[in-house]
């Protein structure tokens, strides 16, 4: 399609993350005229442009938490071997992880964005949002030198860090409470190469160098990739020496679908704002510091990383914590471990608190009991004051804490087909978002697979 000859759309989504890609499937399905812009060449968001990975997590206990759209991607991802699907997180840490060959996730969601009749518009920034009678009415876009302008009647914020919400005006908020304060940034990293069943062999004879596995031995034999968190005296006496120059307690490596090749997920960059343009500089010149620190480290110290080779960083910086929309709801610690079920519910998730400190300690982690899951209230991705723009993803409003449980992947697939529902809903019936038949926006979802508690 000629993006100039057609440049009116029923939703407009921007980014296309996990977020992003299934709010607009979501719609597309739904018969909506939809585009969806990123400012990458590729979908997958964090997953594909920061070398994030396994997905974590699906479930909450025995109970697959998140289904629909994101779970459909995994398996048509298994199906071609380019996933190993729900396994056992062997970390101790999580109910399960979901490994994947990054190439393979950024064409099925192609397929799935082609399939659906989505519009996709790659390498495209936006500098300027028009309102006209308190509405969001178009965008102005940035690619390739070219200006254009784009409109809508409903846009999706799924940027990750809430940059449409805030260049149109709408309230947000960023950080921690106390002082503005968000956790660090992670410059990932991949490792070929490495001796996983080295690995394997130390959970077998030494289980104390994995605290969080250690409760739950053997669990690792049912986990066909490995993930691994120890090696925390090792580490200690990194830093010690001053081998290690920033504070990380412990190794933390994930198998990816491909075997003896992990994910890193061990870099933090503190202190840096992830939207002010000098500080996001110069947390990707930290982080890849940062990454060869680990990698010399790695290969001298940990058993099996010997004849590790890195084939690449991030490629771009991953952040856990930015601006959140202030929406018409909140969401809660308290809602969290309350196991609330809103009655505007659009998703689920079960993934703990997991706050990386942004003052440089360890992480804070607050489990919930086993099995536990909350829901996701519709009333969090909207605001009253241009209320024809959504949030979906990281940017959904909620406090911090709680915002470090519902900002994993998973997650917000699930938030993301219920924002692209929820428009398709509005456009169909001709009412505003703050207006939709909820039991039938509710009804929809559960007959495209989702589960909504």
């Amino acid at each position: 399609m000629d993006i100039y000859a057609d440049t009116s759309f029923d939703l407009i989504v921007v980014g296309g993350g996990m977020a992003g890609s299934m709010a607009a499937i979501a719609a597309g399905r739904l018969g909506l005229k939809v585009l969806l812009l990123d400012e990458e060449g590729y979908l997958g968001g964090t997953l594909t442009a920061c070398g994030t990975g396994p997905m974590m997590t699906f479930h909450a206990g025995e109970k697959q938490v998140v289904r629909g759209l994101g779970d459909e991607m995994i398996q048509r991802l298994v199906a071609k071997g380019l996933s190993v699907g729900h396994i056992p997180d062997s970390t101790g840490y999580t109910y399960t992880v979901t490994p994947f060959d990054a190439e393979g996730m950024k064409h099925e969601l192609e397929l799935m964005c082609i399939e659906a009749g989505v519009t996709l518009l790659f390498h495209t920034s936006f500098v300027k949002a028009t309102l006209r009678d308190g509405l969001l009415s178009s965008i102005e876009c940035l690619c390739a030198g070219n200006l254009f302008t784009l409109s809508a009647p409903f846009f999706i914020d799924a940027s990750g860090d809430s940059d449409l919400i805030a260049m149109a005006g709408i309230p947000y908020e960023q950080g921690r409470e106390s002082d503005g304060r968000d956790q660090p940034m992670t410059m990932n990293f991949k490792l070929v190469g490495v001796d996983i069943q080295v690995i394997r062999n130390l959970m077998d004879t030494d289980i104390e160098l994995f605290p969080f596995l250690a409760p739950k031995a053997g669990l690792q034999h049912s986990a066909s990739r490995l993930s691994f968190s120890g090696f925390q005296e090792i580490m200690m006496e990194g830093v010690k020496k001053g081998e290690i120059t920033f504070d990380r307690d412990i190794v933390l490596c994930f198998e990816t679908n491909a075997k003896n090749e992990v994910i890193v997920n061990m870099t933090r960059i503190n202190g840096k704002n992830p939207v002010d343009p000098i500080a996001l500089t110069g947390a990707e010149l930290e982080g890849r510091r940062q990454v060869w620190e680990l990698y010399s480290f790695l290969k001298t110290h940990i058993p099996g990383f010997e004849n590790a080779r890195l084939t690449y960083s991030g490629p771009r910086i991953g952040i856990r914590s930015s601006r959140r929309l202030k929406g018409a709801y909140r969401v809660t610690v308290k809602d969290l471990f309350a196991q609330t079920i809103f009655e505007d519910a659009i998703s689920a998730c079960g993934y703990p608190i997991d706050v990386h400190s942004p003052d440089g300690e360890a992480t804070d982690t607050q489990f919930f009991p086993y099995g536990a899951f909350y829901t996701i209230p519709l009333r969090s991705l909207l605001n009253t004051q241009v209320p024809n723009v959504m949030a979906a993803g990281r940017n959904t409003s909620s406090e911090f804490e709680a915002h470090a449980s519902l900002r994993v992947s998973p997650s917000c697939s699930a938030i993301g087909q219920g924002a692209g529902t929820a428009v398709a809903i509005a456009v169909k019936t001709g009412k505003d978002l703050f207006s939709i038949d909820i039991p039938l926006l509710q009804r929809t979802l559960r007959e495209n697979g989702a589960f909504i508690g």
